[in-house]
């Protein structure tokens, strides 16, 4: 079931949601640049600026991601969405027959968008004088240059090589290129990911201590920051683990024996799933896979509100699969055992 968003757009062919985390991201950003404009300008000034820069903010957030899905669809790869969220973003995409060129490229270009970012908008500071009108040239100079910083900052950050930054991806796709094995690739990511994300909750616990109060907020945001990069480095494994385990596996090879063609109006002992209105869904309702689907289909079928899908030959219902039948005969996969 996808997250509830913002309502949705399209840019160059990529459809664009907004996680409603990121008008806390926005108002995070607006708040600490309004301290940094407050020592040259009045307070309406001020908050102007702020609330200008917080906008550019995300838009270069935004052309960072864009410049990963358009590389990775440049080199044929299927991409579902962009995300933006109160931690930056995330390009959705379906890797399949990627080569570690291809993650080299797609992981990288995200990084150099953001240094192309800062590299214009510091120009846009040092020759603010020139470019714009006398009245506005120090303020907008000062906007240029602070966001300049930021996209600087958010460049090398991206850079730490750790999944599942950027810089994680560049590592991973290295070591893939090195070794020929990509999961050992990631798992050498991943743990450098959970290691940097340890540090930096060691560093925000470090920060109160010393600092008390005062970078209360610093000190939470390395935590936060910290506890992000470990759950989503971790959850990124598993993900990985259960994309090898399913590879080259069909629904066939959950199904000892393909069960016969049901005929006519005969019934099928699923479980009922309520419909819409609290009525049982019929089996039309219920989604239907192929014995020839791989795996990663039967898993999607779930993610609506049904736990069970029918198994379709030639167009007609031979069978039925539940949700609780899949996650044993996976268990079992990742366990190394053989399928009954």
């Amino acid at each position: 079931m996808q997250t509830r968003t913002l309502p949705s757009r399209h840019l160059a062919g990529v459809e664009v949601r907004l996680d409603p985390s990121v008008l806390v991201l926005a108002a995070l950003v607006a708040w600490a640049f309004t301290g940094v404009f407050r020592a040259e300008h009045s307070l309406g000034v001020a908050l102007l600026l702020a609330a200008v820069g917080a906008v550019l903010v995300v838009l270069t957030t935004l052309a960072h991601e864009l410049g990963h899905a358009l590389e990775a669809r440049h080199r044929g790869m299927e991409v579902e969405a962009i995300t933006l969220l109160l931690f930056g973003g995330v390009t959705e995409m379906h890797a399949d027959g990627q080569t570690a060129r291809d993650e080299l490229a797609v992981a990288a270009v995200g990084p150099w968008i953001s240094l192309v970012c800062a590299a214009g908008f510091g120009l846009l500071a040092t020759f603010a004088d020139d470019l714009f009108p006398a009245t506005v040239a120090a303020s907008l100079g000062q906007l240029a240059g602070v966001l300049g910083w930021w996209n600087l900052l958010l460049a090398v950050f991206n850079l730490v090589p750790g999944a599942p930054l950027d810089g994680g991806r560049v590592l991973r796709a290295l070591l893939w290129m090195v070794t020929g094995d990509r999961l050992r690739a990631l798992r050498v990511s991943v743990r450098a990911g959970q290691l940097i994300g340890i540090l930096l909750v060691g560093l925000g616990a470090a920060t109160l201590v010393r600092a008390g109060a005062q970078a209360a907020l610093v000190a939470a945001a390395f935590a936060v920051s910290g506890v992000f990069l470990v759950r989503a480095a971790s959850s990124e494994l598993r993900q990985a683990e259960l994309s090898a385990v399913l590879e080259g596996r069909r629904v066939v090879d959950l199904v000892a024996t393909p069960p016969p063609e049901v005929q006519g109006s005969a019934s099928l002992p699923w479980p009922p799933t309520p419909a819409g209105d609290g009525a049982p869904a019929g089996s039309s309702e219920v989604p239907g896979v192929e014995l020839t689907d791989d795996l990663h289909t039967l898993i999607e079928a779930f993610q609506g509100d049904h736990d069970v899908v029918r198994i379709v030959r030639a167009g007609r219902t031979i069978g039925t699969l539940t949700e609780a039948e899949v996650a044993r005969a996976i268990a079992r996969l990742r366990r190394g055992e053989p399928l009954p």
